[in-house]
């Protein structure tokens, strides 16, 4: 029994050893050299490209909507001109009727826009005659005819083109 005595405590003392080691060994083991923590880091890694692209993504949509906002002032500013063009032309230009000058039309020269293609008339009237006291008038079979216009004066144009200020 001495004997057993003496073999256990050696025994019992490398076996207590030997665990010691082993769970030593486990505790210091580097984590980062795992299957498991190369896989988390693969995954983490592809998570931060795939961020990196949606961040680039949303750059490229914020500068783009900036563009797209920049375009849109400058088409509304480029209507808003042509919109004031437009109301200037229409201000300044006599269709077919019977127009009183300062009124319904701006006093100046006007000429018409396209030739005379077919026989017209035009007649310069002095306002509230009922165009019976001409001023000016012509039958015109050709050309581009101008005409000089004053407050006072109402102004008919029969089947001319449009007249347009100078």
């Amino acid at each position: 029994m001495n004997r057993l005595r003496s073999w256990l405590l050696p025994v019992a003392t490398l076996v207590a050893g030997l665990l010691i080691g082993w769970l030593v060994a486990v505790a210091l083991q580097d984590p980062t050299a795992s299957d498991e923590y190369r896989a988390v880091q693969i995954r983490a890694e592809d998570a931060e490209a795939r961020a990196g692209e949606y961040q680039r993504a949303r750059d490229v949509y914020a500068q783009r909507a900036g563009d797209l906002a920049e375009r849109e002032a400058e088409i509304a500013a480029r209507e808003q001109a042509v919109t004031a063009e437009e109301q200037r032309i229409a201000v300044s230009t006599i269709g077919v009727g019977i127009w009183t000058v300062g009124v319904d039309v701006e006093p100046g020269t006007y000429r018409t826009d396209e030739p005379v293609a077919a026989r017209c008339y035009w007649g310069i009237y002095r306002s509230g005659t009922n165009g019976s006291d001409i001023e000016a008038n012509d039958n015109v079979e050709g050309g581009f005819p101008t005409v000089t216009l004053s407050e006072g004066q109402d102004f008919e144009n029969r089947g001319c083109p449009d007249f347009v200020k100078q």
